[in-house]
């Protein structure tokens, strides 16, 4: 499963975890404290899980395992 584009609200990178690939929104939220996630109007609404996306950019990078091999022989 690939890393997600951010969101870009005010110059602000988040995903929302909600919107993450089903696998992904689960490990998460198993890695992460609550604390972690932000809440905030934006222009299309209230948003109560949002991620600055650096912290879920790190968390990829070296938290995340694919289930899919990344090379194949």
């Amino acid at each position: 499963m690939e890393k997600v584009n951010p969101h870009i609200d005010l110059g602000t990178g988040y995903v929302l975890i909600s919107r993450l690939p089903f696998d992904q929104a689960i490990k998460i939220r198993e890695f992460l404290p609550e604390s972690s996630t932000l809440s905030f109007n934006t222009a299309e609404g209230f948003v109560s899980d949002a991620l600055e996306y650096s912290l879920y950019e790190y968390w990829y990078d070296f938290h995340h395992t694919s289930p899919e091999p990344e090379f194949d022989f």
